[in-house]
């Protein structure tokens, strides 16, 4: 069966707040030499609290040190339509294989206004787009209808994120989109719904866990892959237990960043303000976890 996995990669920074260039090269370097798939740079990573100067600097840099060796795919989500386009087209330009955009956040639209605001964008945004729909951070979720609209409208809306707990959401988007456009592709946002959305029709997963562990989740893909049953089942309830560094805090980022710390992926842990510190009492919690999966 066909498989991917992107990594929705951290943004590393020192604790001053500048990029930590070093750890992020690291970072990208396991998760290509683990045998990920693919990876998306300013996702939901922090994104919204770094200034356009700053992430700018950090797509240029994962364009350069990931080299087309995976996918590489550069959130360029803003609350400014043209800012949006900009940096979209500095990216391709650039060398980034596509772009992911956020609906508008704060006020809730309904689908005429989501279904004219990616008409603006994919029109001249000269590249791939994928859609990132996350209504526990924006507060509503995009309709099915309107994305296969906006797809039938638009060749370079190529696929889409769906980080939904539950799997309804992304079920009705492979039942409405790929039905009519097979070349779709469609990915679950969280690492526990791979195999279901999988085994529904769709792509598989770009989400946070390969950053801590890569290998546990490039195995899973694999036994997929090669229709290994004993291979996936182990695969999902590693996964089931390991989602629980999503719930030690919230926002789980920070606990994210913590474990990729501990395990040697990242020299600090550090977030943008805002973003609180990972704790003591979660370096406890995220060890516990780590040593009862058997991950060192």
């Amino acid at each position: 069966m066909n498989a991917n996995y992107f990594t929705a990669s951290l943004t590393l920074f020192h604790e001053d707040g500048s990029l930590d260039f070093e750890s992020q090269e690291k970072l990208f370097d396991n998760l290509i030499e683990n045998g990920l798939d693919g990876i998306l740079v300013e996702g939901s990573s922090e994104f919204f609290a770094m200034p356009m100067v700053q992430r700018r600097e950090m797509a240029k840099f994962a364009i350069k040190k990931v080299d087309h060796r995976v996918k590489l795919i550069i959130g360029t989500s803003h609350m400014v339509a043209d800012e949006i386009i900009s940096f979209s087209n500095y990216c391709l330009d650039a060398g980034a294989d596509a772009v992911m955009i956020l609906p508008p956040y704060y006020f809730k639209f309904g689908a005429e206004a989501l279904l004219q605001y990616y008409d603006r964008l994919a029109s001249a945004i000269h590249g791939p787009i994928y859609i990132y729909n996350f209504p526990d951070n924006t507060g509503y979720t995009i309709p099915p209808a309107t994305v296969l609209q906006l797809a039938t409208m638009h060749p370079n809306i190529v696929g889409m994120k769906d980080t939904v707990l539950a799997m309804d959401h992304t079920r009705e988007l492979i039942k409405v989109v790929k039905s009519q456009i097979p070349t779709f592709e469609i990915y679950s946002g969280f690492d526990d719904n791979f195999a279901h959305n999988l085994l529904s029709g769709g792509n598989g997963c770009i989400g946070a866990l390969p950053n801590v562990v890569p290998e546990v989740c490039a195995a899973w893909t694999k036994a997929f892959r090669e229709n290994d049953l004993v291979g996936i089942a182990k695969g999902q309830q590693c996964v089931d237990h390991l989602m629980d560094l999503y719930a030690m805090r919230s926002p789980f980022l920070p606990v994210i960043k913590e474990a990729a710390k501990l395990r040697g992926i990242a020299a600090t842990s550090a977030s943008t303000f805002p973003m609180p510190n990972a704790t003591v009492e979660d370096d406890a919690k995220i060890l516990k976890l780590l040593h009862r999966q058997g991950i060192c």
